[in-house]
């Protein structure tokens, strides 16, 4: 892409000054030297990634996605779908919204065409769940809260999972 080449050759040449904020940078070299910070981090990822992995041990006939995104700590994220699902243009995403400590599954397109055009056919009909007010901005169609205990691997899998299959169930 031309655009690109051509601002990372100004930004080798240091033709364009960035500033970042000193003082968040500080707070949070504080918050890594001074509290658990890290350590708390590393367990929720590997809480996570058991979670991914148990799913994908629960579910065979879905394909998971290997790594875990994440976005800035707004929320991280896997994705899984099966033939059905992407035929059809669809993605289940097992998100965590860091902020709000929250486990939610998502029903997502593919992409934001697909996206739009489930939500419009979405929204004639009632379903437990947040449909979404704006598909072309936001990552879900419909969104459910999972409620669990974290700390109880087993027992958060086997929420994840239900909340998957009543998803599906809603979507016919």
């Amino acid at each position: 892409n031309e655009k690109f080449r051509l601002f990372r050759k100004s930004l080798e040449k240091g033709g364009i000054g960035v500033k970042f904020d000193a003082g968040l940078l500080e707070h949070y070299r504080d918050l890594l030297q001074n509290t658990d910070l890290q350590k708390s981090y590393q367990e929720w990822v590997r809480a996570f990634r058991y979670l991914r992995k148990q799913l994908e041990q629960r579910m065979p006939e879905y394909t998971f996605q290997a790594a875990i995104v994440e976005n800035a700590m707004d929320y991280s994220y896997f994705q899984f779908s099966d033939e059905s699902l992407k035929k059809a243009g669809l993605k289940i995403v097992v998100a965590f919204c860091h902020r709000e400590f929250e486990l939610e599954e998502w029903l997502s397109g593919v992409n934001r065409k697909a996206q739009w055009e489930w939500a419009q056919k979405l929204s004639k009909a009632a379903y437990t769940g947040q449909l979404t007010d704006d598909p072309k901005h936001t990552d879900y169609i419909l969104r459910l809260p999972v409620e669990s205990d974290l700390a109880d691997g087993k027992k958060t899998a086997a929420a994840v999972q239900a909340a998957a299959m009543k998803m599906l169930g809603q979507i016919g």
